[in-house]
């Protein structure tokens, strides 16, 4: 706060409405990047010389050997987004409070958040001695610019562990996943699959795989077969598992291999041991491993946006046909609606149609005033088998993704790629679930606003269907290449710019 307050005496408080997301210091070289939290349409207001004036006063509060980056982020405010907060209030600083989604009301008035919480009974007794209101304000603070009002009621409901612990997917993450490399293969076959986070298992799952510390590790004999099986037990930091195996399809002395202290991934099938009166993982393959820990986040943690691409970088984007998108041949002609904005479309292929696939294949382009200026494509290694009529679908194999990004370094990225972007796809309700999933696990929030071509294409157009590749024929766009991500932006891209001509969505 006094950096805040030292930054305002120096600019005379022209730009009281900032705040400060974050800050993300590199040591080498020396580099501090100070994000400011703007609200979305001041920051639209300021000019080139307004950002100079603001680094120059950054620059002056730091040290002189250090360069100064300065980045902006929009501050939006809607009921999602203000929902979307509260969740991650208690979700980061009372993970083991469950508050869902239809508990909290939000109204926005003049700009101001009316945050109303309708707590079950024993969590509204246990925050009575708290200043929960308070935290939540000061927690929200952090988070976007706008006022918010926060009132606590007691729903005067009780909790239901049958029931609230099965159905609260608002504060439940999808499918973590470790990073695991250097496999050695020990029993079975090789282990390609990510592991899950072992606090993320299930009772009973018939494909399971999970890595882990060796914590614990003996040999048994069954009194009724005389035959060898071993129980041992893996820790991930997240939790804790018991494993089981049975030496009779191995032979005795491959477990031998294996030790406490030895990190493993272990694939099988998990399920309730009547014996040991403990859900076992039943173990049909296991390797030695190493586990990247970097990759294990509990903690919700929201990242500014990256000072640099990782995993894959923009391409300038030139097609000499486009300056005849609006027939002319110069920005004269470009819709008004499309001039001062930036939109970023993007697409994905997927191992499936469930948020629970993982994505093979990213692809953007980026439109600025009415041109598509760049362009954004990459594999993207899923972890498993890519089913055969996925690949018919997309004609992307294993081979293709087998040594491409994850997609944690992928989605950060595209947070980089689509910065202060409107967000486009056909279809986005399917496209943007991705989006907020591998958001959610690697630590972002996009703020982004939506469009989508297939709604506005509805109200705009009469076609026999609404796919893209019948909207294309409509307005005479190539689409070449079709279920390829980069393929399918350019397309939409193109076919977003002709809705935008027509006006009528």
């Amino acid at each position: 706060m006094e950096f805040l307050d030292k930054f305002n005496e120096i600019t005379k408080e022209k730009y009281l409405p900032v705040r400060i997301s974050s800050v993300d210091v590199q040591k080498k070289p020396p580099v501090v990047q100070v994000n400011f939290l703007v609200p979305y349409d001041i920051l639209d207001s300021y000019t080139e010389d307004d950002k100079k004036e603001i680094l120059s006063a950054v620059t002056s509060l730091l040290p002189d050997s250090m360069q100064v980056v300065v980045t902006y982020t929009k501050s939006f405010i809607d009921e999602d987004i203000v929902k979307r907060y509260v969740l991650s209030f208690f979700k980061e600083k009372h993970p083991t409070v469950l508050i869902e989604s239809s508990e909290i009301d939000i109204k926005i008035v003049n700009q101001i958040a009316f945050i109303t919480i309708h707590m079950k009974s024993m969590f509204y007794d246990f925050f009575k001695s708290v200043d929960l209101t308070g935290n939540i304000t000061q927690y929200m603070a952090h988070k976007m610019c706008n006022e918010v009002r926060v009132e606590i009621l007691d729903s005067k409901k009780d909790i239901d562990f049958d029931t609230d612990l099965a159905t609260e997917e608002s504060i439940t993450i999808i499918s973590r996943r470790l990073r695991t490399s250097n496999h050695e293969k020990v029993v079975g076959k090789d282990i390609t699959a990510r592991a899950r986070y072992i606090i993320d298992s299930k009772e009973q799952e018939e494909i399971a795989v999970y890595a882990g510390e060796v914590v614990d590790f003996k040999r048994n004999e069954s009194k009724k077969t005389g035959n060898s099986y071993y129980v041992f037990k893996i820790d991930d930091t997240t939790g804790s598992m018991t494993c089981k195996a049975f030496a009779k399809y191995q032979g005795e002395g491959v477990y031998d291999q294996i030790g406490i202290g030895d990190t493993i991934i272990v694939q099988g099938r998990k399920d309730l041991d009547t014996f040991l009166h403990d859900s076992v993982l039943l173990c049909r393959d296991i390797s030695k491993c190493e586990i990247d820990k970097s990759s294990i986040i509990l903690k919700e943690e929201l990242k500014p946006v990256p000072l640099s691409y990782v995993a894959v970088k923009p391409e300038k984007y030139t097609d000499f046909v486009q300056d005849d998108l609006f027939g002319t041949g110069n920005n004269e002609a470009v819709t008004p609606y499309l001039l001062g904005k930036s939109f970023v479309v993007f697409d994905f292929e997927t191992t499936g149609t469930d948020v629970t696939d993982e994505v093979t294949e990213l692809g953007a382009v980026k439109i600025v005033d009415g041109i598509i200026t760049e362009t954004l494509s990459t594999f993207v290694n899923p972890h498993i088998h890519i089913p055969e009529e996925i690949t018919k679908l997309t004609s992307i194999t294993d081979d293709d993704v087998k040594d491409a990004p994850d997609m944690s370094d992928v989605i950060a990225d595209f947070y980089k790629f689509s910065e202060n972007c409107v967000l486009v796809a056909h279809n986005t309700p399917f496209d943007k679930k991705f989006v907020d999933k591998y958001a959610k696990l690697n630590g972002f929030v996009f703020p982004n606003r939506t469009m989508d071509t297939l709604a506005m294409a509805r109200k705009s157009v009469i076609c026999k269907n609404y796919k893209l590749g019948t909207l294309c024929a409509h307005f005479g766009i190539s689409l070449e290449g079709a279920h390829r991500a980069v393929n399918d932006c350019l397309a939409t891209a193109k076919l977003f710019i002709e809705l935008v001509k027509i006006g009528k969505f």
